[in-house]
This record gives C-alpha cells, sequence and structure tokens, in this order.
C-alpha cells in the first residue's frame, strides 16, 4: 500500500469530493504553450532555481503542462537538468511519426487527425513516471479546452497520459482526448498562458513562463495546409496571451522577457540547445529585474514569504 503525505492525501480526497484545508501558495510557475519552444522555459526554469527559487504550485497549457508536471514531480535542480536533458532527446519525428502518405490518407478518409497520438503519448509516459497528477510532489494544474462546449477545464488529477495528452493536442493534427464525458483538444486554444489560474489559486508571486508570445509572421508565401493551420493558430494564441492577468492585493506578476528568436517553427526541434540558453538568459534578466523592482541585493531575494 502506498502512503501520501498529508497535503498529498489532501489532494486525493479532494479529487474524491472532500475538501482539504488548503494553504496559500507563494511561488506559481506558469507555463505557456508553443511547442518546440517549450525548451525555452527550461532554460528559464533552471535559472529560477540556480537564484533560489522554488515553486509551491505549477500551472500549465500545452507543451507547457508537459513541463509543469515533469517539474512537479520533484521541484528540485536536478529534475530542471535532467528535463533539459529530456528536451535535447526531443524530436519532431518522435512527435509527428506518421510520413505524408498515411496523413495524405487521413485528409481524403475526412477523419479528424493528422498524426497518431503514440508518439507524444510515449513522450509523456516516459518523462512524468506517476499515475496521477494528484501524486506530484507539488499541485499541478492543467487546462485543456473541451471542443463540445469550447471552454477551459482544469486538471490536478487524472492520468498524465490522458490530461496532458489532451492539453496538448493541437486541434486538427492530433485525435481529440475523451476526458470526463467530452472531447478535448489543447488547452492553448482557450487559456494560452495560464496565469490568472495562479492568481486564482492564491500565489503571491507568479513567475510566467511565456515563450510565445511574439509573433513574427510567415517569412515565406509558400505555406502548407498545415502552415496555414498552425500560423493561425500561433495568432490567436498571441492575441490570447496578451491579456493582462488580474493580480489581488499582495501578489505580484513576474513575466519573463521576449526570446527575441526570430521566425520560429513550433515543430522545429532542432534548436533546443539554443532554445535553452536564451531561456536561461531570459530567466536571469527577469529575476534580476524583480530584484531592482522589489530593492533587494543579488543574495536578498527572498524565496519564502518572512
Amino acid at each position: 500500500m502506498t502512503v501520501l503525505p498529508l497535503w498529498r492525501r489532501g489532494r486525493r480526497e479532494a479529487s474524491a469530493g472532500v475538501a482539504p484545508v488548503a494553504a496559500r501558495p507563494h511561488e506559481a510557475f506558469v507555463f505557456s504553450g508553443g511547442g518546440s519552444l517549450g525548451a525555452a522555459q527550461v532554460g528559464a526554469l533552471q535559472a529560477l532555481f540556480e537564484a533560489g527559487i522554488t515553486p509551491d504550485v505549477v500551472v500549465g497549457a500545452s507543451v507547457g503542462a508537459l513541463n509543469a508536471a515533469y517539474i512537479a514531480v520533484d521541484p528540485s535542480p536536478e529534475r530542471a537538468a535532467e528535463l533539459a536533458e529530456f528536451w535535447r532527446r526531443m524530436s519532431g519525428r518522435r512527435i509527428f511519426p506518421d510520413g505524408r502518405f498515411r496523413v495524405a490518407r487521413r485528409l481524403a478518409t475526412r477523419e479528424d487527425h493528422l498524426y497518431s497520438r503514440h508518439g507524444l503519448t510515449s513522450v509523456i509516459e516516459e518523462g512524468i513516471g506517476v499515475e496521477d497528477l494528484a501524486d506530484t510532489a507539488i499541485p499541478c494544474h492543467v487546462v485543456t479546452t473541451d471542443l463540445l462546449a469550447g471552454e477551459p477545464v482544469w486538471w490536478s488529477t487524472g492520468r498524465p497520459s490522458e490530461v496532458l495528452l489532451a492539453s496538448a493536442c493541437l486541434p486538427g493534427l492530433f485525435k481529440p482526448v475523451p476526458l470526463g464525458g467530452s472531447m478535448h483538444v489543447d488547452g492553448g486554444v482557450t487559456c494560452p498562458v495560464p496565469a490568472q489560474h495562479a492568481l486564482d489559486l492564491g500565489a503571491s508571486r507568479v513567475w510566467v513562463l511565456d515563450v510565445a508570445r511574439e509573433f513574427h509572421g510567415w517569412a515565406d508565401s509558400r505555406m502548407t495546409a498545415m502552415d496555414v493551420l498552425l500560423e493561425s493558430f500561433a495568432i490567436t494564441r498571441s492575441h490570447l496571451g496578451r491579456r493582462m492577468p488580474v493580480a489581488g492585493a499582495g501578489q505580484q506578476v513576474v513575466n519573463l522577457p521576449a526570446l527575441r528568436m526570430g521566425r520560429h517553427d513550433i515543430r522545429d526541434f532542432s534548436k533546443t540547445e539554443l532554445l535553452l540558453a536564451a531561456g536561461r538568459e531570459a530567466g536571469r534578466t527577469m529575476i534580476a529585474e524583480e530584484r531592482s523592482r522589489a530593492g533587494l541585493s543579488v543574495t536578498g531575494l527572498p524565496t519564502r514569504a518572512s
């Protein structure tokens, strides 16, 4: 029998309909969507751990949900380093495993997806390593989009192979995921940067690792149908992500600076090392700016409420 710590039993009880006594989180890390740009979030995450800042809760959408869940299992510098190595092994071929003929056949037979979910599922199963989101070391909140209701849905329990798959399920590319009596697709459709949810959870300080807020436009007139689909999705995500969250008294939102990577295809995993480095640099800048705002020295940034 698995014996869960008291606060983790509380999360299990909450999923069973018993309301636990919840402590207000101090530090929250928010992970946006962004496909292969998610590697930059890992660099920023390493910068936060480097500065001694650790999360009490993580919130994620789309690829950011995968990063959030991965670090929620063990919020430590060592786990962040493992996540960086995990990203270095990632490839577009693994996420989008099917060849052009199979994709063309799905188009011709009017299926509801172009690519098998097998590759994405295997990535989730290899990386997360828990049977239920309620079993992570710190709370992990993930957003999906209910395709039938047209609304965002939040999850902090459930099988990662289902919940995370749904949150990263790019509409049209992957088959919608059945959850809770409905069909779900990418959480970034309705909530690409879920900072407001972290504030609603009561976090005192919210570090927003939004890696996809810049939209550069298409640089080539030759576009495939998939290019049009992904570019349209990027435009929507960019506009939705610009909505400013509403912070309450005693709450602070700290945003990751723009990466300034220029045009980037979210299916391109060949620039992972550059993105990791860019994320670390942006993360260090973010932390330095927050220290300056708070009037603290380099070593004086508090990591817990006093």
